[in-house]
């Protein structure tokens, strides 16, 4: 016992670092301070633009497309799909802008201190399938680029049964990824502001490039934009209802844990207009580019390839030479750092965040990130891309869960608490988010009605042969991320009518975490912390470090 008793005390993170080391309240969880709220418009631009300037987003459309609808509705689908995750997102992103709290802290104010468990442990998982997920395309990239500078690495014998759906050289630079990935969260949080706006660019280049030398090889744009659509009627409508399903549902992790990166934001207005660009523009334009990308291989090539890195490698497999190595590699290049960006920022720190409320004492933030990307090996993601069907699964999937979360906090903050938290109530037992034995129960029976509905149809879209003449419950499943909030705003409004949650005082009295400027303690009547250390801070904040932040504000 003594000598786990010593190995526990050496991994716990050092008291130095963090000085109060509790479930409840450490710094991790406490709302962000006024100089760590750094994020501009590109910033906020380039967080949900770099979820579009990846490799998933490129391959979501085409995969897409055999689902027999046209590719206008495909566009179209998606656009109103944009539309939907801004409603849903920038809705989600105000308990970060206004009271500049996480995740964590809100599904505590919406489920309970201890209820909050069940919504961690969510978005948890989920953080650890897309880190395996997107890791595995920057693996895809980073074989990509050593197969540029090496002919014999491009053509590696696959010493991998034929059962495995990957090959020897791409699991190699699959580990390569995760290394660089391990590496990328010695960064600080809000300062990956700056590498998401820079990789954003990059990848863009490379994508416009690409189809720019593809739509001059295939002397036009392919049959695929002339392809009307093979299906009508209910069947039509429903599917056109399942590409927006599938889009929202592939980014409704990031709009599920939005709060976890509005805090960042130095303004609201930024953060909306950053936001909206980047859900309207690039989610619109790379899906195109993906689509025009496998209509102009299949002209040119005769095979459609739908993955953009197997363009590139079929360019270095025809023409090994100088000028087409150097187009690789700039694009392998690209490719590895969007999905860098992306994998760390919404999947890594998101992870990181989470188990650092869950372990404090012996997980931070980038002890987090590091486990969830260890874990991320479990979910085999090179299962994820073997055909268009198990990618769209993967994709439509992550809504189900996600959606009634959403919906929920939504409701509890703007239809229940009036936009008003009491912020020291979340960082204590028997306070108003305690609830029932530290639950919200109407949170609980609103989720699972939101939920359950949608289980069936994911069981279908797994395995066809379930519920086979049940055509109800797949265009539920179809139309989930409609259904599913409703259902779970609704019951929650009405338990909460029939139950009212229990409201002692809406705002705290002072502002116990030096957290709000000077005019949002006007604008919520709070007043500011005069002491050096409240009993409800866990760290100290002098006043005249306080001052020099507030003076460095006004000028």
């Amino acid at each position: 016992m003594s000598y786990m008793r010593k190995f526990l005390k050496a991994i716990e993170v050092p008291v130095g670092e963090r000085e109060t080391l509790s479930v409840l309240r450490n710094p991790d969880l406490q709302p962000i301070k006024p100089e760590f709220r750094v994020w501009g418009f590109w910033s906020n631009f380039a967080y949900w633009g770099i979820i579009s300037f990846s490799m998933g987003t490129w391959l979501s459309a085409s995969a897409s497309l055999s689902l027999g609808l046209s590719v206008r509705e495909i566009i179209g689908g998606y656009i109103l799909g944009d539309i939907l995750t801004l409603c849903f997102t920038l809705s989600n992103s105000f308990p970060g802008t206004d009271w500049h709290i996480g995740y964590t802290v809100c599904q505590r104010i919406a489920f309970g201190i201890y209820g909050s468990g069940l919504g961690i442990l969510i978005r948890v998982l989920l953080s650890i399938v897309g880190a395996g997920s997107n890791a595995w395309l920057g693996g895809l990239a980073c074989s990509l680029l050593l197969s540029a500078w090496s002919k014999d690495y491009l053509h590696m014998k696959n010493t991998f049964s034929e059962g495995i759906a990957m090959t020897r050289r791409d699991f190699v630079g699959f580990i390569i990824f995760q290394v660089i990935t391990c590496i990328c969260y010695w960064v600080k949080p809000h300062k990956m502001n700056v590498p998401l706006i820079t990789s954003c660019f990059a990848c863009f280049f490379a994508m416009l490039g690409m189809v720019i030398f593809l739509v001059n090889k295939a002397d036009g744009y392919g049959e695929l934009f002339q392809l009307e659509t093979e299906l009508s009627g209910s069947k039509r409508a429903w599917t056109w209802v399942y590409i927006i399903t599938i889009w929202f549902s592939s980014v409704s992790p990031g709009s599920t844990n939005q709060s976890d990166y509005s805090r960042f934001a130095s303004s609201k207005t930024k953060l909306w207009i950053g936001t909206i660009l980047a859900l309207l523009l690039p989610t619109t334009i790379i899906p195109l580019f993906g689509i025009i990308g496998a209509s102009c291989t299949k002209a040119a090539y005769g095979e459609q390839m739908w993955v953009p890195t197997d363009i590139v490698l079929y360019w270095l497999n025809e023409h090994y030479d100088a000028k087409t190595r150097c187009a690789a590699t700039f694009i392998a290049f690209a490719f590895i750092f969007s999905q860098l960006c992306l994998n760390v920022v919404t999947n890594g720190f998101a992870g990181g965040m989470d188990l650092a409320g869950i372990l404090p004492k012996y997980i931070n933030i980038k002890r987090g990130a590091l486990l969830t990307t260890a874990l991320s090996f479990a979910v085999q993601p090179w299962n994820f891309y073997n055909t268009s069907s198990s990618f769209l699964t993967v994709m439509s999937s992550f809504g189900v869960i996600t959606t009634p979360i959403i919906s929920i906090i939504v409701c509890d903050y703007f239809i229940i608490r009036k936009m008003r938290y009491r912020i020291s109530h979340a960082y204590e037992l028997k306070g108003d988010y305690y609830y029932t034995y530290g639950v919200n129960w109407r949170a609980y029976i609103a989720f699972v009605c939101g939920v359950g509905p949608g289980l069936p149809g994911m069981a279908w879209q797994i395995n066809n042969h379930y519920f086979t003449n049940a055509q109800g419950i797949i265009n539920f499943y179809y139309g989930d991320s409609f259904f599913a909030f409703l259902i779970s705003f609704t019951l929650y409004w009405f338990l909460c009518w029939i139950k009212p949650v229990q409201i002692s005082q809406a705002v705290d009295d002072k502002d116990y975490y030096n957290a709000l400027t000077e005019k949002e303690q006007i604008k919520y009547g709070i007043e500011p912390n005069e002491d050096v250390v409240s009993e409800h801070s866990s760290e100290e904040f002098p006043e005249t470090k306080l001052e020099k932040v507030v003076q460095k504000l006004k000028i």
